[in-house]
């Protein structure tokens, strides 16, 4: 999993309208799921999902408006299903349905286009049926055998390392969707720094085989010292890190530190869980990855614990 940015012609803005059904073109239309973990009412889902935006009417046209690129590129998916999980979404869960077409006389740059994209039959006026559903819940075992499985998680702005979130069933999960392959995930978080931690969390307890090269030469010689040119992706682990493209640009100002200003989502990582398979870690000392995790966790608790009682 490395992100590959080619440069295309600009693409017209689709058009998404509400309907409930859709033909699908071909026997080779697929399905893409994306599980949103964490996600809450008042940040992914806009405020009770009817906040006003001059651009679109609402949440859920704006997230099948981000989608159109890929509905574009991916011709062959035929329904995208967004599914949004967390203890913090409406309590009713919801079911919405949107559809975007793209646009019929959209020119192809055939130099940017796959050997297996070429092959396929690509319609001249294709449509994607986007499907929006909530599920108030944490993510555990329980949750994730009602949901269908996810071909990619997301994380948005999670703080893995904050003492106030408790990660550790829910990441447990994500290693055990399925066992004959790894899950691609991807995370964002405000700042630089909490990328990397987040990165070193999961590092450290086994969610990931390795981290990307720019934070691996940062945790060893600090952000005053690394290099800026290294490149920021591990192709030997799958990982990249980086500033997120697709952030917003306004600046906002924390609410602990009048000096703390940042831009929500500015930075981005992600790449392959590690295999639930694998039995044991690069260290060679035995241990497995299960392990590892548990051990992590309870001189986490520990430590807590003797914070309290001092």
């Amino acid at each position: 999993f490395q992100p590959s940015l080619s440069s295309s012609k600009p693409q017209r803005r689709g058009k998404t309208i509400r309907q409930c059904d859709l033909e699908v073109h071909g026997e080779e239309s697929q399905s893409l799921t994306i599980h949103i973990i964490g996600a809450s009412e008042e940040a992914e889902l806009w405020g009770k999902m009817n906040l006003p935006h001059a651009s679109c009417e609402d949440m859920y046209d704006a997230y099948a408006e981000a989608l159109l690129e890929l509905a574009s590129r991916c011709s062959f998916i035929s329904t995208i299903k967004l599914i949004f999980v967390g203890p913090n979404c409406p309590s009713e869960n919801k079911h919405e349905v949107r559809m975007i077409h793209t646009s019929k006389d959209e020119p192809e740059d055939e130099d940017n286009l796959s050997a297996c994209t070429k092959k396929r039959k690509r319609p001249s006026d294709k449509s994607c049926k986007v499907v929006l559903q909530t599920y108030c819940s944490t993510y555990d075992k329980n949750a994730s055998k009602k949901l269908p499985k996810p071909d990619i998680v997301v994380f948005f702005n999670p703080g893995f390392t904050c003492p106030d979130y408790k990660w550790a069933e829910a990441l447990d999960v994500c290693l055990k969707q399925d066992s004959s392959r790894r899950i691609p995930f991807l995370a964002t978080t405000n700042t630089e720094m909490e990328g990397v931690s987040d990165l070193q969390y999961l590092h450290q307890n086994g969610y990931i085989d390795d981290l990307p090269a720019m934070v691996a030469d940062i945790v060893n010689d600090g952000v005053g010292e690394h290099d800026a040119d290294i490149v920021d992706y591990n192709d030997k682990h799958a990982m990249f890190f980086g500033e997120n493209p697709n952030s917003g640009s306004r600046v906002r100002q924390s609410g602990n530190m009048a000096n703390d200003l940042f831009v929500k989502n500015r930075w981005i990582y992600g790449g392959l869980f590690s295999s639930p398979n694998e039995q044991s870690d690069e260290g060679g000392n035995g241990k497995t990855k299960k392990d590892k995790r548990e051990s992590s966790q309870t001189k986490s608790k520990t430590k807590a614990k003797n914070s309290a009682l001092m």
